[in-house]
């Protein structure tokens, strides 16, 4: 990879040196200093994203892995799906009965009457 990198440097070398003959511009302008200090920047830029970002290799493994543990977790969560199907539950839930339920809204009044009058 550097080979490539090299390369271009020359070739962005070569052509600033070019620009710099034709327009006769001095060794010493600013302009260049300015453009000095940007390619510094740049490569200093450049050096940083290459070591954060990881390889095509290593991406291209990651897939593979994340392939691999979603087929296995595919695979469990059915095993669990037919399991679960296959468990018959021998308590069955029993609906509340109209009487329960009126019981239940009477008491609850109640309570919150009494709250309300002694507690608040």
């Amino acid at each position: 990879m550097p080979a490539p990198q090299n390369k271009l440097s020359e070739d962005f070398a070569r052509l600033i040196s070019d620009w710099r003959k034709k327009h006769q511009l001095r060794e010493d302008e600013p302009l260049l200093l300015c453009l000095e200090l940007f390619q510094l920047h740049q490569s200093h830029w450049d050096t940083i994203r290459r070591q954060e970002l990881p390889s095509f290799s290593d991406f291209g493994e990651s897939l593979k892995k994340l392939h691999q543990d979603a087929s296995v977790f595919q695979r469990q969560a059915g095993t669990l799906t037919e399991e679960l199907r296959r468990y018959k539950s021998t308590s069955r839930l029993v609906a509340p009965s109209v009487t329960g339920l009126i019981l239940t809204a009477i008491f609850a009044t109640l309570v919150g009457l009494l709250i309300g009058k002694f507690l608040l």
